[in-house]
């Protein structure tokens, strides 16, 4: 026993010792890893895997989960984000259709299908250098699979939702959750050949869904916690300079009761930076922001106040102008100034913020960081003094009388300077029994752009210029 003891502390004693043989050994072998050479496969200089082979280490990873679709705008995207950056975060693979098994149909929206299946090998965790391969989260794993319609010839414009992901996740630097939902990758319809983009499965589903379900057993402190997760993931898509542009509570998903929720559906987002050339529109007339309809671009402030509706749903229970039609009505009313009725049950200051995310001008509406902190000051003081929950006829889940199937989806506007008037072509999309109405309308709004609120008189004149079923 005692010359056990004394090794362990001779090997105390010659640690330092050790650590400085250590690190000339180590020394000694730096200068051999920082040599590289052109690589066989993606043409960059790079670190070798080993001596043996004459490929880089990232491409001897990526060859050993590529597998080709066979459609070059899917494989090349599929190879640009396993080889473009060794950073794990973002990469997706292409998965052959028969590895999902219980694919089933759960929904429709606008442009795609939404089926649950079973992913038999799982998500990719990580690389495993011991054992040289990619390792997965587990085999048997539930996933939502995102048919798009009419993708078999797909463009890599319709990638879009993808390669926003992709460069977000190379942007984001933090290792913790981003709130931000996850994409793995692409899977084919077999028969039609359609994309379909593999995501994951959020058992407790959308925003509303949780809302409704549990309305009044939600407390006004797990409120402001999920608040906080939804802000912070806003937080990072636009300090990586991205605009949703279609952010509502049908977006935001919840995977469990831990306050942890992921903003997903970033089909139409882009780059703050980018311009909107195609004039194009798209999403649920409640909660788009009032400049959008006069024809100005998407910006952060924009999906601003799409939060500001958002926190107007977790004070009722209920989605904003729920009792309204959404047609080009509740569109002028919105551009006017109209915003959901304010009701009491909720914490000081909540009302106010909320407020100030709705503001008509973009200009006046705070930050996401700004909004981050309020809520985060709310939250302490909810903690604090508990803030309980009104039953009345104002609040509470309620059947709505329109269901969100109706979609502003396209905007051009043609100004008349001398006139002080904006002639808008709006094109309203509605989903009814799987198939889509299309209303193509002209509205002669004559209305002072500067300060929509000093208008409440002024006449509109709606008329109907094309009917197409």
């Amino acid at each position: 026993m005692n010359q056990l003891t004394n090794n362990k502390h001779d090997n105390k004693d010659n640690k330092h010792e050790i650590s400085n043989d250590t690190i000339l050994k180590k020394s000694k072998v730096v200068p051999k890893r920082k040599i590289k050479i052109l690589c066989n496969e993606c043409n960059q200089r790079r670190e070798l895997l080993n001596e043996s082979h004459q490929i880089c280490h990232i491409c001897f990873k990526a060859k050993s989960i590529y597998e080709q679709s066979g459609n070059k705008i899917i494989d090349d995207f599929i190879k640009h984000t396993l080889i473009n950056d060794d950073k794990f975060a973002g990469k997706m693979i292409f998965v052959p259709y028969d590895r999902f098994k219980n694919v089933n149909f759960i929904a429709e929206g606008g442009f795609s299908k939404i089926y649950k299946a079973i992913w038999i090998d799982g998500p990719i965790r990580g690389w495993s250098k011991k054992n040289q391969c990619y390792t997965r989260v587990k085999s048997n794993y539930d996933v939502v699979l995102k048919r798009l319609n009419n993708s078999k010839d797909i463009t890599s414009k319709e990638l879009n939702e993808l390669k926003v992901f992709y460069e977000f996740s190379l942007k984001y630097q933090t290792t913790y959750s981003n709130c931000v939902g996850k994409y793995f990758g692409i899977t084919q319809y077999p028969i039609t050949q359609d994309v379909m983009i593999i995501m994951p499965y959020y058992p407790l589903g959308d925003l509303t869904n949780y809302i409704t379900n549990d309305f009044y057993d939600i407390s006004w402190k797990t409120k402001l916690d999920k608040l906080k997760s939804i802000i912070n993931g806003l937080i990072n898509i636009h300090d990586a300079n991205i605009v949703h542009r279609d952010f509502h509570s049908g977006n935001i998903f919840f995977r469990d009761k831990f306050p942890y929720v992921s903003i997903g559906d970033l089909g139409i987002s882009k780059s703050a930076t980018e311009s909107t050339d195609d004039n194009e529109n798209y999403g649920i007339i409640p909660y788009m922001a009032p400049e959008i309809f006069r024809g100005q671009k998407y910006t952060k402030a924009s999906d601003i106040y799409s939060f500001g509706m958002i926190m107007w749903e977790f004070m009722t229970g209920r989605r904003p102008f729920w009792d309204k039609v959404h047609d080009t009505e509740l569109i002028i009313e919105i551009y006017k100034g109209s915003r959901p009725p304010i009701v009491t049950n909720a914490p000081e200051d909540y009302v106010d913020l909320m407020k100030e995310c709705w503001h008509s001008d973009p200009n006046k509406r705070p930050t996401a960081l700004y909004v981050f902190e309020v809520i985060c000051n709310i939250y302490s003081n909810e903690r604090k003094n508990k803030s309980s929950i009104i039953k009345s006829s104002d609040i509470g889940p309620v059947k709505k009388i329109n269901p969100d199937k109706r979609k502003f989806v396209d905007n051009r506007a043609e100004n008349d300077l001398n006139e002080g008037k904006s002639i808008k072509k709006i094109k309203l999309v509605e989903n009814e029994n799987n198939g889509y109405l299309t209303e193509e309308l002209e509205l002669d709004i004559n209305i002072n752009p500067e300060n929509p609120e000093q208008n409440n008189n002024e006449k509109y004149i709606t008329q109907e210029i094309d009917f197409d079923i």
